[in-house]
């Protein structure tokens, strides 16, 4: 017989998951190349390494064996956007490209012997990423450039292109510049032609996008021709060469991020029955996304997103119909797919009750998932795991839309076999803010998250308007309403958690990261009597600080968050900007507040932080600030995640339990 459950209150429950396991004891899957040319079929995944300050390392896979092939002075992280992606590819004869952090440039890698060869000389002011190489005349790549130069008053001017880069030259031509961003540029399967998207401020890539195709004549393109995209109203993503020479692509133009095919004359829509409210694509702030691939000239494999979840299907494109994997994997993002043979492809994801990982999957006579490479080396009693719950809950705060009158979420009850809480108690609950805002939380299982429901926590993920995974027209809800309609509705799933009887409304806290951070710190001025305490990580306090100092790629983002549409004035928009700004309404705030920063932020600077407290500390409210020396925008480095976590640990058994 079993012990029985030890009674304790919640949120002081002993776990198996430590501190140790989402730092030093595990890494994170940020990218996937194959070398299909290779007769041993050698995958390689770039692994982020807490325990290595953060390294990201290139690892192959070959028939099941893993070896380190990157030599240990050697970064391989994109910084370009600051957010990065697209740093490694595949090259001939097994060797690898990739760009090196921090100093850049471009090198060769030969996984065999650990060699590197420079291509293009490491310059700090210049950045690439996003590679690829010719079918043929392997001398040439493609990459996308982003070059920093000396600004007035002290700010950068960044300049973005395509590039076609001759490797035994190292000469570098530029094929289309002039536009603001650019990405995704490839050659086509003859090499004949080369593809690229691109747009402009005051868009973000999932808001207005351009697809063109044009010729390409060695170090140069012609006759450029627009294939889909338009400012402000169509998103392209992850444009993509099929076998046969025509252009698969992702556009939202029917609401939704569905697949497109054009053949180079027209585009069309690939139809598949029952997924037509269902996304193919994502946001993308890094390089490199890949969620969908071709396996034979009929045969797609893709991840299919819907109400954010991840699903995994096969395409036929002669019938246009489709067939479920019914593979548990439910969360795939960003460089994840790559092609293995007709019959198999690697994946990067994670299931409901397994963190995230890489698998073979083959989908020959028989559907079969083989474990390649794990994340971290903890087998998670199931008694112990809380799956995440799908909620929608009603908009019960904030402006009303008869359009959408509901949010989403994911909620993860507190559970260990081990403990229960004392009679007629309820959990603390801890409401996540995820960043972007455009991004959203998946259902996969999550170590952060089942560190606090194993300890007795109520945890609960808010997909607000603005989300991803629900559609376009979910996700410009929040234009013009950032910092107010995303805070009203994680008033609005506490209120839903409470009315549910499965929390405790008087032990809610609020956390997040940068956008979420933003939320955290809003949420605790417009619904102060809501919430027990806060901790906003790398968050937004001044709109208009940010504003002036946030980086080129989201230099433009809240003008459509916050201002909107039509034209403001200068005072209209810096009373806008002060009204949904919390160091300007820190009288109101009741709860205490822990801020965690990383001092070398280029994205949210670290006197967003700083003068939060100032003001805080001025008007006598309980305030903290914690610097992490060395970590930019998003921790990386295993003494900053181990302490970070230590730190919310305590505070929210201070202030919740």
């Amino acid at each position: 017989m079993s012990e029985p459950a030890t009674i304790a209150p919640y949120g002081k429950w002993d776990s198996p998951i430590k501190a140790e396991h989402l730092s030093s004891a595990s890494v994170h899957l940020e990218g996937i190349e194959v070398d299909r040319k290779s007769s041993t079929g050698q995958i390689f995944v770039l692994e982020s390494r807490p325990a290595e300050g953060g390294r990201f390392a290139i690892v192959e896979l070959t028939n099941g064996a893993a070896r380190d092939v990157l030599p240990a002075g050697y970064n391989v992280m994109g910084t370009i956007h600051e957010y990065g992606g697209g740093s490694f590819g595949i090259h001939v004869n097994g060797r690898l490209l990739f760009t090196n952090h921090p100093d850049n440039g471009i090198f060769l890698l030969d996984p065999a012997s650990g060699s590197v060869e420079t291509i293009i000389a490491p310059d700090g002011s210049v950045r690439f990423g996003n590679f690829s190489v010719h079918p043929t005349a392997v001398e040439w790549i493609l990459a996308v450039q982003e070059t920093h130069l000396e600004g007035s008053p002290g700010k950068a001017i960044v300049k973005n292109a395509i590039v076609a880069i001759h490797i035994t030259t190292a000469k570098v031509y530029y094929i289309s510049e002039g536009a603001d961003f650019y990405q995704h540029p490839q050659f086509s399967p003859d090499g004949n032609k080369v593809c690229w998207t691109q747009w402009d401020h005051p868009d973000m890539p999932w808001s207005g996008t351009l697809l063109y195709v044009a010729d390409w004549e060695a170090g140069k393109v012609l006759n450029h021709t627009l294939v889909s995209g338009k400012a402000g109203a169509e998103s392209i993503c992850q444009p993509r060469w099929g076998m046969d020479g025509s252009l698969l692509y992702v556009s939202d133009k029917t609401g939704y991020w569905q697949l497109h095919r054009y053949d180079g004359e027209s585009s069309k829509l690939i139809h598949l029955d029952g997924l037509e409210t269902a996304e193919f694509g994502s946001r993308e702030p890094c390089l490199g996304n890949c969620t969908y691939i071709q396996l034979d000239g009929n045969t797609l494999v893709a991840s299919v997103n819907h109400r954010a979840t991840s699903n995994l299907v096969v395409i036929y494109l002669d019938t246009s119909t489709w067939k479920d994997l019914s593979l548990p994997i439910v969360d795939i993002q960003k460089d994840a797919l790559a092609r293995v043979s007709a019959s198999a492809f690697a994946v990067i994801g994670s299931t409901r009750s397994t963190p995230q990982a890489l698998y073979r999957v083959d989908i020959g006579k028989v559907v079969s998932m083989k474990l390649l490479r794990p994340t971290v080396e903890l087998d998670i009693p199931e008694t112990i795991i809380s799956q995440a719950q799908h909620i929608t809950f009603p908009r019960v705060y904030g402006k009303s839309d008869a359009n959408s009158p509901n949010a989403y979420g994911w909620f993860l009850g507190p559970k260990n076999v081990d403990f229960k809480g004392p009679e007629d108690t309820k959990p603390p609950l801890l409401v996540w803010m995820h960043g972007g805002p455009t991004y959203h939380v998946p259902p996969g299982l999550s170590l952060s998250s089942q560190y606090w429901t194993s300890r007795g926590y109520a945890y609960v993920v808010v997909n607000h308007v603005g989300s991803t995974g629900y559609g376009r027209a979910y996700r410009e809800l929040l234009d013009g309403e950032w910092g107010s309609a995303d805070v009203a509705d994680a008033a609005s799933c506490v209120a839903y958690l409470a009315s549910e009887g499965l929390i405790d409304p008087t032990k809610v806290g609020i956390v997040g990261e940068s956008a979420g951070g933003y939320a955290v710190m809003q949420a605790l001025y417009m619904y102060p009597d809501i919430w027990a305490a806060g901790i906003s990580i790398y968050g937004i306090s001044s709109l208009s600080g940010f504003a002036e100092t946030t980086h080129k790629f989201e230099s433009h983002y809240i003008d459509s968050l916050v201002i909107g549409k039509g034209t403001k004035s200068e005072e209209k928009i810096a009373a806008l900007y002060k009204s949904r700004s919390a160091v300007y309404h820190v009288e109101k705030i009741k709860a205490p507040l822990l801020l965690l920063q990383g001092d070398v932020d280029t994205i949210v600077p670290a006197i967003q932080a700083t003068l939060m407290e100032e003001k805080m500390r001025e008007l006598g409210k309980v305030v903290e600030v914690v610097m992490f020396e060395g970590e930019g925008h998003g921790f990386h480095m295993e003494k900053t995640i181990k302490a970070s976590l230590q730190l919310q640990a305590d505070f929210w058994a201070a202030k919740l339990i």
